[in-house]
């Protein structure tokens, strides 16, 4: 299970993007501006691919206010996700021989 504290404060998605993996499934937290202002997205996807590579339609992304409340919503949103598709991230990690890492 991902922790809150497994994650950056929100100060670090001011320039970056995070990036971590649990199980077989990957995930990145990011800043998105959007018209209506900044917001936090989470996107999730199968290993053993990156972001850049993996096709889109395995992808799997929500967005979230930008502040601690939107981590924490985010956090709870990428465990459940996980739920979701276990079996497909189970499969996911079986396949490529890869253990529980963060990456």
């Amino acid at each position: 299970m991902i922790d809150r504290k497994d994650v950056m404060p929100i100060a670090y998605y001011k320039s970056e993007t995070f990036t971590g993996s649990y199980r077989g499934m990957r995930y990145l937290i990011r800043k998105k501006e959007t018209e209506e202002g900044k917001l936090l997205e989470a996107v999730t996807w199968p290993q053993p691919f990156s972001y850049e590579v993996t096709a889109d339609d395995k992808k799997t992304a929500n967005t979230f206010t930008y502040d601690e409340a939107g981590i924490c919503a985010a956090v709870d949103w990428l465990n459940a996700s996980y739920e979701e598709r276990k079996e497909d991230y189970d499969a996911a990690s079986r396949s490529t021989g890869l253990a529980e890492t963060a990456l």
